[in-house]
């Protein structure tokens, strides 16, 4: 019984693992099969307020989504951004090495969805389609960043173009 009810709990966990990765839109794309194994190889976990879910400087070994509740993007101990239910921080992570441009902090208890690259790229490389599709959508979400950032202007808030 105890067994059946954890197979339960694991297949409604997996199911939410799943409907967030189809709603990020560098996912969207994806066949069926592999957003289930990717929804599979994925860990969740709750970020009590105040608590950083990564540092600025430290390696960035995947992505965040927010499943529930709100983080604070910080760059050099200012909130440049927030990131909250149903966002993604940290992209391009998955395909490449290289250290955290910001602090991601929660502002409230934040339950969260990490997307490790050592468990995600493989599968992306073992679908070529796949992984030039993710990769395009990851590039675009960088280049409507620095869009944005641009068209404002550069005032005192803003810390350049692509910190995300």
């Amino acid at each position: 019984m105890i067994s059946s009810e954890q197979s339960e709990n694991h297949e409604c966990e997996l199911d939410c693992n799943l409907r967030v990765l189809r709603d990020l839109p560098f996912f969207s794309g994806l066949p069926q099969e592999l957003l289930r194994v990717m929804a599979y190889l994925c860990e969740r976990e709750t970020f009590a307020t105040g608590q950083a879910v990564f540092e600025e400087g430290q390696l960035a070994e995947g992505a965040v989504a927010v499943i529930g509740g709100s983080m604070a993007i910080e760059r050099e101990g200012r909130k440049v951004g927030a990131v909250t239910t149903g966002m993604c921080a940290g992209g391009l992570a998955l395909l490449g090495h290289y250290r955290w441009l910001y602090t991601l902090r929660a502002e409230s208890e934040t339950d969260c969805l990490f997307l490790h690259r050592r468990r995600l790229l493989p599968q992306l490389v073992a679908q070529p389609a796949s992984l030039s599709a993710v990769a395009r959508e990851l590039v675009e979400s960088v280049v409507f960043w620095d869009l944005q950032r641009l068209e404002r202007g550069l005032d005192g808030n803003v810390h350049g173009p692509g910190v995300l």
